[in-house]
């Protein structure tokens, strides 16, 4: 469909863009500490705090197998996504800005800062880097793949995946550790304008050259060969009655909030209440454009190239443009065609350097400064953060081009395996009496509690439900026969946070 001179001049123009975007960051930022480099250290206006958060969360989930999960899980699907939306307001306020009231006293940099500064406890902080790091890296290795994926099949296979996977990869490595995390967050502001107006062009293209624009006649067709479609559990039954529960949680607690790159941004990086309020506000509402614009794709798909299955249902978006759209108008398709690989590589980067800021921020912090106890001067310390973030970038590029199944299985269940660390953050916040030795048991019980689940085949359906369940209990059992922490300790931690709410809530709000 594209040249291989047209796809690789849309990387090429694309990446240098960015990496002048982040030398001119670097040149603002430059004397800011490492926890401004990872955190922006609560500078973030609203409108940024809200687009670099939905850039981040999506990845290019968008562009590949999100249209291919509503080709095979249907209607249902897309409902049992939207059913935890009505979650993320409470959780943001009632969680998420407690920890931001924190952060704005405690200055955190890494997700695992908040619980060590509450339980006191290195273990705690291990425990968590490694939860968190094994989430982060794969993700990022797994967005390079699906930009070398892209182009692939943009040009008709003629340029590798792996050509690509080592150009963009290398290119982020020159991008991200410039600028830091302000440089991502104001590129991922373009970036999800870029991936929605182009996710919605696709979308709407393939109603419009499929069905002359007739929507009636697009759920005809689906009625009539697929009517499956309309009800649960979906053509490919990806909708139990266990999912209805067990995958909104997941989305509204694991994939929303405890992912660690969506953590720092809903914790860490607001400018004030406002903008957090602002996130709660808006973020339900970007998440329905991206999803509603996904299933339209999936949608449209199911009706114009039914039969499609397993690996090829991810592909939807390609094969619309080629096997529908080009035989019409082959320039408009080119156009689209140029879209997906500039929609997917502005999704795909966005998430892919989150993650790895964070990664890095567990490498240099969590492990180097806090577990290891290196002591360096501040400039150093900016140093071992950028040099961390290269080397976890090129640790993800060989991943992606020689991507191990582990890596798959890594991504599946990723926002199951942090869900029961959520019940820790909930104790550390409101519950006094939640002890070191709990927190730390019940991580570890209920990771090792999701992990079981996907062994034994409930993952899919109930994803981290029942090891958030066991988290909860172990939680709650062990902190009421240990010791909690003395008064003191307490009183310090508890006090930042009241006085943090005495600053910046009225006192009728209160």
């Amino acid at each position: 469909m594209l040249s291989v001179t047209g796809t690789w001049s849309i990387y090429i123009i694309y990446m240098a863009a960015l990496i002048g975007f982040g030398v001119w960051m670097w040149w603002r930022e430059k004397n800011k500490s490492a926890q401004h480099f990872y955190t922006a250290g609560n500078s973030i206006n609203w409108f940024v705090l809200c687009m670099t958060y939905i850039a981040a969360l999506m990845s290019t989930w968008v562009f590949f197998s999100g249209p291919g999960g509503y080709y095979r899980g249907g209607f249902g699907y897309f409902m049992s996504e939207l059913s935890y939306m009505p979650l993320f307001p409470v959780l943001t306020y009632f969680v998420m800005n407690k920890v931001w009231l924190l952060n704005t006293r405690r200055n955190y940099s890494t997700p695992a800062d908040l619980y060590a500064d509450r339980f006191k406890s290195p273990v705690l902080r291990f425990i968590l880097a490694i939860v968190f790091f094994s989430v982060s890296l794969p993700y990022a290795a797994a967005i390079y793949v699906a930009c070398g994926q892209a182009a692939n099949v943009a040009s008709g296979g003629l340029i590798s995946n792996t050509s690509i996977i080592i150009f963009v990869g290398i290119t982020a490595l020159m991008f991200v550790p410039f600028g830091g995390v302000k440089s991502v967050a104001w590129a991922a502001t373009v970036q999800g304008w870029i991936f929605m107006i182009a996710l919605w062009t696709i979308g709407i293209s393939a109603l419009a050259f499929g069905f002359h624009g007739t929507l009636g006649d697009a759920v005809a067709s689906v009625w009539n060969n697929t009517n499956s479609w309309f009800s649960y559990p979906g053509p490919e039954k990806w909708a139990p009655y266990s999912a209805r529960l067990g995958y909104p949680l997941a989305c509204a607690i694991g994939w929303t909030i405890m992912l660690p790159d969506v953590f720092i941004r809903a914790g860490y990086f607001g400018k004030d209440l406002g903008a957090q309020r602002k996130l709660m506000q808006f973020q339900p509402v970007l998440q329905l454009i991206v999803w509603t614009g996904t299933m339209v794709i999936g949608f449209a798909a199911i009706a114009l190239v039914p039969g499609l299955t397993g690996a090829d249902t991810e592909l939807v978006i390609p094969y619309l443009i080629t096997k529908i759209i080009s035989p019409q108008t082959m320039g408009f398709a080119v156009i689209l065609m140029s879209l997906f690989v500039w929609g997917t590589l502005a999704k795909g980067l966005s998430a892919a350097t989150s993650h790895l800021l964070v990664a890095g921020s567990i490498i240099s912090e969590d492990i180097l400064v806090h577990t290891l106890k290196l002591k360096v001067s501040p400039k150093a310390h900016m140093v071992i953060a950028r040099i961390s973030v290269c080397a976890l970038g090129v640790a993800a590029m060989m991943l992606a081009i020689n991507p191990p199944s582990l890596i798959w299985t890594l991504i599946m269940f990723a926002i199951a395996i942090v869900m029961p660390i959520f019940p820790v953050l909930v104790a550390a916040l409101y519950w006094r009496r939640a002890t070191k030795p709990a927190a730390i048991l019940a991580s570890l019980v209920g990771t090792i509690g999701v992990i079981l689940t996907y062994k034994y085949g409930y993952g899919d359906a109930w994803y981290g439900l029942f090891g958030m369940i066991v988290s909860t209990i172990v939680l709650i059992a062990v902190s009421l026969v240990t010791k909690p922490l003395d008064d003191a300790t307490l009183d310090e931690f508890y006090g930042h946070l009241e006085a943090a709410e005495d600053e910046y809530y009225e006192p009728d709000a209160v």
